[in-house]
This record gives structure tokens, C-alpha cells and sequence, in this order.
């Protein structure tokens, strides 16, 4: 039976910063406990309907995660062994934010089983930090690195982002050196992306925050991420992640795959033996169904062969290793160039894709245009008159 991975959703937030669309909740400290013994309910709701399958990452996303106490993290941990066969090997990470970390805590996660810190720094500038709502200083940021070392973690992510409200390359620059002076294992450089709704957004379209970065200045902030971590010993292997060797972040190359992977939690979202689903995202309802020992199978929308064999192509070109093609024919029954014969022979003249018999990947120079790529071959599948409405 396929191995898969679990996903849980840890919505809790001691402020809500204000580019975040997730679902996340601040106020909520006191029903923590209600929480924890909800999920630990779905995860053996989850576990009784698909088997006890056997898992080899497990992530504590959120929200903020290193909310948690240890004893609330092992009693998660404890159920996940309890239904289903985790890996020896497994990585289990756990999301936190600089301005949450206790010493006792973080030695409790380590003794329960978290292998894996991943902190969302964002930036080391205070005025940036302040801008966009984070809850933690530079200096902050900096010691919680040096807890995370001190409490024996070896193998920690630094979150950053690029991007944000009056932000300069120079300003970049001096994040991204000072976080790879702190010696992470892994770096995600992620550009910051607008989600309606939240108040960065109605911030910046009302012009009453600093604007964004030009186009220029991005360029500059991507060449700098570029060298910088080369450099310092990263190797890019995704259009946003660095990583020492043997350090890349095994679960997020779950979803770049396409692999089957179970969410738990609040808002959570599935992919579990060719189907999609999800939970509920308000509080209530989703601890209404946890608690009753129910479970949420509804798709979000049609799910079509052609929206899967996008969605493989979408992911796996965001890896620099590429897309499995022999998986892909596998799965689908055809070959990548024969979906899309016209593209493909394009964008390979172009000297933007390179293909063999196992994998078909974008080139440094493909990887930046990478959006223009995805439309191009959106296009051509929508053409194809099987395809049309």
C-alpha cells in the first residue's frame, strides 16, 4: 500500500499578521485543549476509515504550532503512532514563530519527536517585521535560532520573504546574509503574494502603506537569493527553497509530487487515494465534526484527468529536478509531449525545458518564467476540443 503523509493544522495565532489568508485565529489560547483532543479524535476518525497506513512525514503547520506545550504536541504524536505505522525515519516538522519559543518547550518537542523547526522569520528588518504585522523583533528572531540549536535540533528552516511594502534590494540583502550567518539548514525565500481580504492587501490598494517592490527591484532581490545562497552552500531544488545536502524539506516534495497526503485539523485539505477533500474552516463547525467522530469527503469542485495532469505539471516544474515522466505516463496513459506536443516542442527549441526518458524539467532561464510556461500549456489543453465546454 502507498505510504502517505500527514498534514496538521494548528489554527491558533497570537495576532493575525496582515498578508495571512490562512486559517488562523487569535483569542482562542483557552480553548487549546479542546483543540488538541478534537484532532486527536479526527486523527482516529481518519485512521479508522483509510487504514492504518503508514507514514513517513508528519507537519504541524498553522496558525502557530510552537503554541502548543509539549505534553499537547505529544498527545498528537502519541495518536498518529497509535493509528498508524509511522516511519522510523520519519521527518516531522513543526511550524513556529521566533516570538513563541520557550526552552522548555522546544526540549519538550524535541523529546516527543519533532526532528524539524521551521520559523517564520520573514525578515530581519524591524521596520519590515513591523509593517506586516509579525509579533517578533530581529533580535528575537536571532535567539530563537540560537534556542532551537541549543535545545538539539539539527535540522531547521528559516521562513523569509521577498516583496514586501517599500522593501529594497539592499534590504534583502541584508536579511538573507544575516539569516545564512545563522547557519539554517534549509532557507525558503518565498515572494510575497497579495490575498484579497486581508488587510495588506486593502493596504496597499488604497495606498496607504509603502508600494510594493517594481520589477527591477525583484529582479535584484532574485539575483541576490540566487548567489547568495549558492554561495553559503544551498542548492536551489525548488523555485523557492535552498537546502544543505540531505536537508530538503521531505514533505513539501510530497505535494510538488503529487503523492497522496491526509490533513487533520481546522481548514485542512486532503489528497488521499485519488480523491480531495477538506475540512471545515469555522471553528465551530470543524470541532462539531471532530468531536462527533465525523469526517468531511466533499470535494472543492470538479477534479478532472486534464486538471490532474495540469496539476502534475504545475507542481513538479516548480522543482528543479523536474516532473517524473514515467510516472506521469504511467498514470495518465500518454506521455508528456503527447498532451502537449505544440508546447513542449516550444518552450525545448526556446531553450527553456530539457526532457530524457525519466524526467522534463525547466531550465534556470525556464524557471523564471515559469507563470508563462503554465499558460501556454493551460492553453493548449484548453484548446484540444475534447477539452471544451
Amino acid at each position: 500500500m502507498e505510504t502517505i503523509s500527514l498534514y496538521i493544522h494548528i489554527p491558533l495565532c497570537v495576532k493575525k499578521c496582515a498578508y495571512c489568508d490562512f486559517a488562523s485565529f487569535s483569542g482562542r489560547m483557552a480553548q487549546r485543549a479542546r483543540y488538541v483532543q478534537a484532532v486527536c479524535r479526527e486523527i482516529r476518525t481518519q485512521a479508522a476509515f483509510f487504514g492504518r497506513r503508514q507514514v513517513q512525514t508528519v507537519f504541524l503547520g498553522g496558525g502557530t504550532p510552537t503554541l502548543l506545550t509539549g505534553t499537547q504536541v505529544q498527545a498528537i504524536l502519541d495518536t498518529v503512532r497509535a493509528c498508524f505505522d509511522l516511519a522510523d525515519d520519519a521527518e516531522i516538522t513543526m511550524e513556529g514563530n521566533p516570538g513563541t519559543l520557550t526552552m522548555e518547550n522546544l526540549r519538550a518537542y524535541r523529546l516527543v519527536g519533532v526532528n524539524r523547526l521551521s520559523l517564520g522569520v520573514q525578515s530581519l528588518d524591524d521596520g519590515l517585521l513591523a509593517a506586516i504585522g509579525r509579533i517578533h523583533t530581529s533580535r528575537e528572531a536571532e535567539q530563537a535560532v540560537r534556542m532551537v540549536r541549543e535545545a538539539g535540533f539539527d535540522n531547521l528552516n528559516l521562513d523569509l520573504m521577498l516583496g514586501l511594502p517599500g522593501q529594497t534590494a539592499a534590504q534583502w540583502e541584508d536579511t538573507l546574509k544575516r539569516a545564512i550567518a545563522l547557519g539554517p539548514d534549509h532557507l525558503s525565500c518565498y515572494s510575497l503574494i497579495l490575498e484579497e481580504g486581508t488587510p495588506l492587501f486593502d493596504s496597499v490598494q488604497a495606498g496607504t502603506c509603502a508600494p510594493l517592490p517594481d520589477e527591477d527591484a525583484m529582479e535584484q532581490m532574485d539575483a541576490l537569493t540566487a548567489a547568495l545562497t549558492r554561495a553559503a552552500g544551498y542548492a536551489q531544488y525548488e523555485v523557492s527553497n535552498y537546502a544543505r545536502p540531505g536537508r530538503q524539506c521531505r514533505h513539501n516534495v510530497v505535494y510538488w509530487e503529487c503523492l497522496p497526503y491526509l490533513g487533520v485539523g481546522l481548514g485542512a485539505h486532503s489528497d488521499m487515494d485519488g480523491r480531495r477533500f477538506y475540512n471545515p474552516a469555522d471553528w465551530e463547525a470543524y470541532l462539531h465534526m471532530a468531536e462527533g467522530g465525523e469526517t468531511t469527503r466533499e470535494a472543492e469542485g470538479e477534479n478532472t484527468r486534464e486538471d490532474r495532469m495540469f496539476e502534475r505539471m504545475m507542481m513538479g516544474l516548480r522543482q528543479v529536478r523536474g516532473v517524473d515522466a514515467a510516472r506521469f505516463a504511467r498514470d495518465f496513459g500518454a506521455r508528456i509531449e503527447q498532451v502537449w506536443p505544440v508546447t513542449v516542442a516550444q518552450i525545448t527549441r526556446g531553450g527553456l525545458m530539457t526532457s530524457n526518458q525519466e524526467r522534463i524539467c525547466l531550465t534556470p532561464r525556464g524557471m523564471q518564467v515559469m507563470n508563462g510556461v503554465l499558460v501556454h500549456l493551460m492553453e493548449e489543453m484548453d484548446s484540444k476540443p475534447q477539452n471544451r465546454a
